[in-house]
This record gives C-alpha cells, sequence and structure tokens, in this order.
C-alpha cells in the first residue's frame, strides 16, 4: 500500500506549522496542505523552505478566518464581522458562486505568490463536499492547475475520475477526535492495506495546543497525533508492513 498522511491546516499557527514540518522530517506524514488565508500563512511557507520543503498542497477554506479579499467583495460568504462563517451547516445557502470562486482564486493566488509548488487541493472542514456547485468549482480549479485533489467523501470519487482528476483510492478521515491512538491506527492501517492501493489520511499534529484554542475547538489533542505520528512504534510498523510513505506528487 501506498499511504498519504497529510497534515491539514498549515499555516494556521506557529505550533500547527512546526508540529507539520516535523511529522513530515521524522515521521510518517508525507504531505501537507497550507491556509493561505490566516496571518501566519508567510512564516509557515518560509519554515518549510528551510527544511527543504519545496512543494505542498492548499487548503482552501469559506470556514476558518477572514478571506484573503475585501469583506465588500465577498459579503455572502462573510458575517457582519467580516469573517468566515465557522462551520459548513452555517454558510448561507444563496452564497454567490462568483464570489466564492473569486475567494478561491485570491487564495491560490497568494499560495502561488510565495513561490511553493503547489501539488494538491484539498478544503478546511471538507466544505465543498456539501454544495455541489462549490465541489463543481473546486473541480474546476484542479483541472485548471493539472493537480490531484481530496475526495471528501469517498463515494463521490467517480466524479473525480470522470474528471481525470487524480485523488487516492480511498479517504480515511477517521485518525481524529476519540480514534487518537497508536493501537487504532496500526488497526485501520491494517485493514486497509488489504483492500486499497493508495490511501489518504487526514491528521492535524501541532507541538502546542494551547495556541490554537481561540481558533479551533480541536487543539490539546493535535500534541497526541505529532506523538504517535514520530513514534518509533508507527515508523517500524509501516517499516515492516511494506506501506510506502509518499505525498500527492507521486500520484
Amino acid at each position: 500500500m501506498r499511504l498519504i498522511i497529510n497534515g491539514d491546516d498549515f499555516g494556521i499557527t506557529k505550533g500547527v506549522s512546526e508540529g507539520i514540518i516535523k511529522c513530515i522530517k521524522t515521521g510518517v506524514m508525507g504531505d501537507t496542505t497550507a491556509m493561505a488565508n490566516m496571518p501566519f500563512f508567510e512564516e509557515a511557507i518560509d519554515m518549510a523552505k528551510n527544511e527543504g520543503i519545496d512543494k505542498m498542497g492548499i487548503h482552501l477554506t469559506l470556514t476558518c478566518g477572514k478571506p484573503v479579499l475585501q469583506k465588500d467583495e465577498v459579503k455572502s460568504i462573510c458575517d457582519e464581522n467580516g469573517n468566515f462563517y465557522r462551520k459548513p451547516d452555517l454558510i448561507p445557502s444563496n452564497i454567490d458562486i462568483k464570489e466564492v470562486e473569486r475567494e478561491l482564486r485570491a487564495q491560490i493566488k497568494k499560495f502561488q505568490d510565495t513561490g511553493m509548488k503547489l501539488n494538491h487541493i484539498d478544503g478546511h472542514h471538507h466544505f465543498y463536499a456539501y454544495n455541489k456547485y462549490v465541489f463543481n468549482l473546486v473541480i474546476k480549479l484542479a483541472k485548471e492547475l493539472n493537480v490531484p485533489m481530496r475526495c471528501p467523501l469517498n463515494d463521490m470519487k467517480y466524479i473525480l475520475d470522470e474528471n481525470n482528476i487524480k485523488c487516492p483510492d480511498y479517504f480515511d478521515n477517521s485518525f481524529y477526535l476519540k480514534n487518537i491512538s497508536l493501537e487504532y491506527l496500526i488497526d485501520r492501517l491494517g485493514k486497509l492495506k488489504k483492500e486499497y492501493d493508495v490511501v489518504e489520511f487526514m491528521a492535524h499534529p501541532s507541538v502546542n495546543g494551547e495556541e490554537i484554542k481561540d481558533i479551533s475547538s480541536y487543539n490539546m489533542i493535535r500534541e497526541k497525533e505529532l506523538e504517535i505520528l514520530t513514534s518509533k512504534e508507527i515508523k517500524e510498523y509501516v517499516l515492516k508492513n511494506n506501506i510506502k510513505i509518499i505525498s500527492f506528487s507521486d500520484l
């Protein structure tokens, strides 16, 4: 089995960025996706470059922080304070898809302006899985950029296949909340390697869970993820079971 463990939320805070870099350099993480709208984004990209990381994905978002564009340009996807709505189900149903496209393109441009090579697309809170127009928009962007993308709902993978967009055979989002343990991860990998060639796991490690408390309800347990993904035990398991750690660039 070829395995992509992707570090979501790169750039959201310094601690998250440091944790992801540590997992890539010393653990079993093969890729990450950066949030171009977050205040720490540029510094995080510089940190990655200093560690020899020259490619990663973009973690597009409509549900965290503020837009890259001015509030007046994207009124339908912001609250009265100019912030994104914090969860996909809070985003109004009458959003302007043209505003969504302008904002997502602005996030991509901000990423590209850093000189970091873009190797895939995914989304914070899987926001594009819940609106067919937004999903089709992200597909269009992936085709334009000629990069793979994450399919958050496995039963929608056929749509990506029909559009000749590369993605793993299976996406697993279960390494989260109550399932954050070495035992769970090993058990899950053992089952999936019998069924699929390429599997993606999302992960959210951080060296400092406290730092992200005001931004995300998923905070302190990120330190546990970091411990597991850099542990001797998981590295030995991957090696002994002929699991190859790859990035989206390898698809």
